[in-house]
């Protein structure tokens, strides 16, 4: 899981960014720590993570990018978001993350 969120956090490689990809990750987001219990990825980010420079759209978005890329893991059903050790309520403007977050969220 570790190995998977820092490669996404370190962003398209060229031939994705040929094929069309993006990152909606904030620059300068660095992972602290994933651990994973019950299903559940507790994901804990930098302070990076709560700006993004693309608004609620790219919060949306970028939280939709680590759920799906912690969710490929087959013993992970949901994401629950840290910042700087500490849960949050919400993100952006209104764009709740106070309990994990499953992909069915994002359909």
């Amino acid at each position: 899981l570790t190995a998977a969120i820092n490669a996404l956090l370190s962003g398209p490689n060229i031939s994705e960014v040929s094929n069309g990809y993006m990152s909606l990750i904030p620059e300068g987001t660095k992972l602290l720590s994933a651990s994973v219990n019950n299903g559940v990825a507790t994901i804990n980010f930098s302070e990076e993570f709560l700006f993004n420079k693309y608004g609620v759209e790219g919060i949306y978005g970028q939280l939709m990018q680590v759920v799906y890329t912690a969710t490929a893991f087959s013993n992970i059903d949901s994401v629950q978001f840290l910042i700087d050790g500490a849960k949050q309520d919400y993100l952006g403007e209104g764009i709740y993350v106070g309990a994990p977050l499953p992909k069915s969220v994002f359909n």
